[in-house]
């Protein structure tokens, strides 16, 4: 029978003591003379917990990058054949207003659809497009990034009551922008810091007291935890080089789940290099266990943020709803439902091109467009009122 150590004794036990046939990984606790405590009932929960998210985070990533080639095969030919047709559309109309016989309002109409069209294609690095925008509208490019420009860094300014510094790089938006947020939340966490330094100057309250230990000691736990791995896989210690380039790998793997605050990763390599098992970490004592569970209700919602956001992030790649599930039927119907999207629009496209040569035709198609630009402006209105219901107080 292996010789097994306290896991949290300041004492290292010599590794070639234990038991090198012992392969248990599972950290769950089972009762040994009498039923799981509350506390190790909730470890046990909270390992489920853990092992589903980390499984969830898997699969979602699998699910997606498996699919992407075939969206990309897919959506990538027709955007590029849309951003074609939109290209000849821009050329269209600039070739028409060259021409006269299109009213006032017709000519405000077209110049109004080129510019806007150009000025997302030039954004895209459509050069021919900039210069195409610069021809037909009364302020430049270059005009309207410096308004925006200045527009935006005076709303930044006055978010934080106080100028930009001028030796800063504000040359475009994108450095305003990236600038302006970095200043408001150095100003956030130093208004969270003036708070807290006030909050630790009052005297905590009995709670507070508790939450505070409860912390301290869990964070005693982890450097245990970590202590106890770093000494007895140091690499220099070792003589034999493929024993100390294994030590070394696992000494990287300790460090890595250290700094990301992986408990469960820790006490799994325990195990697998045999300084503890199962039986033991179920003989630890109730305070132990209580500050080990402390640190899984912190990864549980580590990794409940990171599941999160790699959701988001998956959605807003393949332009599915906030609410859909992320599954293999999901994404295909999706791509289904993305592929005649386009395709209509490139067929509507074609169809437009065919007959804008024609003044007629051309006349309708501004108007109707006109009409449309309208009724999305009315709709956005609305959406707003609707999304803010202080607006009727």
């Amino acid at each position: 029978m292996s010789h097994q150590f306290d896991l949290f004794a300041d004492e290292t036990p010599d590794p070639s003591k234990q038991n090198k046939n012992n392969s248990a990984t599972a950290l769950k606790l089972t009762a040994q003379d009498a039923k799981l405590t509350p506390s190790q009932q909730s470890f046990n929960r909270l390992l489920k917990r853990i092992d589903k998210l980390k499984d969830q985070l898997v699969e979602v990533q699998s699910i997606s990058d498996a699919h992407r080639p075939a969206y990309h095969k897919t959506i990538t030919p027709l955007r590029e054949r849309h951003q074609s047709l939109t290209r000849e559309m821009v050329l269209l109309l600039d070739r028409r207003l060259q021409r006269k016989g299109l009213s006032r309002a017709h000519r405000d109409i077209a110049t109004m659809i080129l510019c806007n069209i150009c000025e997302q294609l030039a954004a895209e690095g459509d050069e021919e497009m900039q210069i195409l925008h610069d021809k037909h509208s009364s302020e430049s490019l270059a005009e309207k990034e410096q308004a925006a420009i200045l527009q935006t860094r005076a709303m930044m300014e006055d978010a934080l009551g106080e100028p930009l510094a001028d030796d800063e790089p504000l040359d475009n938006l994108h450095d305003v922008f990236n600038i302006g947020m970095a200043r408001l939340r150095e100003a956030a966490e130093a208004e969270q810091e003036a708070y807290q330094q006030a909050a630790r100057k009052k005297k905590p309250t009995a709670a507070q007291r508790k939450a505070a230990a409860a912390q301290q000691e869990a964070e005693t736990t982890l450097r245990k935890v970590m202590r106890q791995l770093a000494s007895a896989l140091h690499p220099d210690r070792e003589k034999d080089p493929d024993e100390r380039a294994r030590k070394t790998d696992l000494m990287s793997e300790a460090n890595a789940a250290y700094d990301r605050r992986d408990l469960i990763a820790l006490l799994q390599i325990q195990l697998r290099t045999e300084l503890t098992d199962t039986a033991s970490i179920a003989k630890m004592a109730e305070e132990k266990i209580a500050s080990l569970t402390l640190l899984l209700k912190q990864q549980t919602q580590e990794l409940d943020n990171e599941l999160r956001n790699r959701l988001h992030v998956i959605r807003e790649e393949f332009g599915l709803k906030s609410y859909e599930t992320i599954s293999v039927a999901s994404l295909r119907r999706n791509l289904l439902i993305a592929e005649a999207a386009l395709q209509q629009d490139l067929n509507a496209m074609q169809q437009d091109l065919q007959h804008l040569e024609n003044d007629k035709a051309l006349k309708s198609w501004l108007k109707a467009q006109e009409r449309h630009a309208q009724d999305a402006m009315i709709a956005d209105l609305e959406d707003c009122m609707f999304d803010n219901p202080f607006k009727y107080k």
